[in-house]
């Protein structure tokens, strides 16, 4: 049996763009040239070119257009071209049938793709960056001029990514690659917090969960954050950032304005209540669990509590002048 195509990949710092080497003309005819297929829709002129309708309906104000992010290019074999371009309506009067085309030259969401009757007329040119990374590309049929700092290779020469690598894990390890930069920061992070238990996966999602806490600036964050984080990681990697990140609870992040929804929220912030030893207070040796979230609102109320209690019983201050005095103490001071 016939393949359809082969594929390879444009490798740049950020992504892995997929190109086609097409062996069916129709089907690649039809990708780039007809409605429903991919690159072209049928819209109605009526509704100012935006909702698409369907392309069996006979209505006269029905206009072929090409849909954002795709292009097509169509070379006859007289050596005419017809360029199939977004936001630019198409005169299928003057579009090239199928059998008048040489070669066809597509792009879209799926990459690019090209099918000519003679393949060596198809030519890509490449430029690389620092890391040996393709910067950037083109691929054009028949002469074309080569622009400073591209060269022209072979599609044999791009990358062949294995079938089953569809998570695209070989980019971690090619150095200049966004994947390679965040699985250096990942190691590192993980080297830093001691934890060593983690594979590579969860190594890269420990990185991610730190970026979510990092990003936490008020208590509202914080609830948002471990509610989202809860949804979407494992406890025991939100629980070992949240300790490398010493994210306790909502206090530590609570706004003045906020206070007032305390009590509304409070059940919520009591879900999210995170124990750990709290290394930068305790004596070396010695071990001390982190304040449950009850008193972390107790002590971010302080103040209100404070003055309740001291308009009742009098200044601390006073207590002790009255002692010195030979006056009499009053009741003991409330216990904190």
């Amino acid at each position: 049996m016939k393949k359809k195509w082969e594929v390879r990949y444009f490798v740049t710092a950020v992504a892995s763009v997929p190109v086609y080497k097409a062996y069916s003309k129709t089907e690649t005819y039809k990708q780039a040239a007809k409605p429903g297929w991919g690159t072209v829709e049928w819209y109605s002129a009526a509704d100012g070119y935006k909702n698409p309708v369907d392309r069996d309906r006979s209505d006269k104000t029905q206009q072929l257009c090409c849909d954002e992010d795709c292009a097509a290019d169509l070379y006859t074999k007289n050596g005419g071209y017809f360029g199939i371009h977004a936001y630019e309506e198409i005169d299928t009067k003057e579009m090239p049938k199928q059998a008048e085309c040489a070669a066809i030259i597509l792009s879209d969401s799926c990459g690019l793709t090209f099918w000519a009757e003679d393949f060596s007329q198809i030519h890509i040119f490449v430029s690389y960056d620092e890391n040996g990374l393709i910067d950037t590309y083109r691929v054009e049929y028949g002469d074309s001029p080569v622009y400073d700092g591209e060269v022209e290779i072979s599609f044999d020469d791009l990358y062949q990514r294995a079938e089953d690598d569809w998570k695209e894990t070989y980019r971690a390890e090619l150095p200049g690659t966004v994947e390679y930069q965040f699985k250096q920061e990942a190691d590192k992070l993980a080297q830093e917090a001691g934890e060593t238990w983690m594979n590579a996966e969860e190594r890269e999602q420990f990185r991610r969960v730190c970026h979510k806490i990092d990003g936490i600036k008020s208590a509202w964050d914080f609830l948002c954050a471990m509610s989202l984080l809860e949804h979407d990681y494992d406890k025991k990697i939100i629980g070992a950032a949240r300790k490398f990140k010493k994210c306790f609870n909502f206090a530590q992040y609570e706004k003045p304005q906020e206070a007032a929804r305390r009590e509304e929220l409070m059940e919520d912030y009591k879900k999210y209540e995170f124990a750990t030893e709290d290394t930068d207070t305790t004596e070396p040796g010695a071990e001390q669990t982190a304040k449950p979230v009850e008193a972390e609102a107790a002590s971010a109320t302080g103040a209100d509590n404070t003055a309740a209690e001291t308009g009742k019983r009098g200044q601390p201050g006073e207590q002790k002048t009255e002692q010195k005095a030979g006056g009499g103490a009053g009741p003991p001071p409330p216990s904190r």
